[in-house]
């Protein structure tokens, strides 16, 4: 009884590896790359290189300075090249308290930060979107507290936005590479 479980679960094992072999050999044959990792899109020479011509315009308050900086860390890692593109994001957030406790005061609260952001060259508008984050953070009796939990989740909201916004860059940029080269019979 006990070898018959045995060889169900060592089939069962195999089965799963031959399953997630079968789908990995189909990603790499349909052309997947991935977007995140050192193998990801945003690592590849050709998309560093241009993501570094991109000029990031100036954001108002703050937080809009806290984005623009890690917009730059991930843009830009090594300096601004030559400028060919602007870049333009506009910055919002919200707060929605949540968790009311029975005083009917908020125990709990989400930070909802959105960005929209053009991309431009020469002065024309060539790419945009709009990206969300939601974070979450604990409404305490402390006041102290709350604004130090309020500030973590504004960091990671922040770097969310400013990290979704490079994704989304990058893979423009390599759809763009993708189709002059193309164009150009590569």
């Amino acid at each position: 009884m006990k070898i018959a479980i045995r060889t169900a679960l060592v089939l069962k094992r195999l089965t799963t590896a031959a399953g997630m072999l079968a789908v990995t050999a189909a990603l790499a044959g349909c052309g997947f790359t991935p977007l995140y990792g050192k193998n990801g899109v945003s690592s590849s020479p050709e998309v560093t290189d241009a993501m570094s011509t991109v000029s990031i315009r100036p954001l108002p308050d703050r937080q809009g300075q806290r984005l623009r900086q890690i917009l730059r860390e991930g843009l830009q890692p090594t300096g601004l090249t030559r400028v060919v593109y602007d870049l333009d994001v506009n910055f919002a957030q919200r707060i929605e308290e949540l968790g009311i406790r029975p005083d009917a005061t908020s125990s709990r609260a989400n930070l909802v930060m959105s960005a929209s952001f053009s991309l431009y060259e020469k002065g024309e508008r060539v790419y945009g979107d709009r990206v969300q984050s939601i974070v979450s953070y604990n409404i305490l009796d402390d006041q102290y507290a709350t604004v130090a939990s309020q500030a973590d989740a504004e960091t990671r909201g922040i770097r969310q936005i400013g990290e979704e916004i490079k994704t989304r860059l990058a893979v423009y940029f390599r759809n763009r590479l993708k189709s002059t080269s193309v164009a150009a019979g590569n």
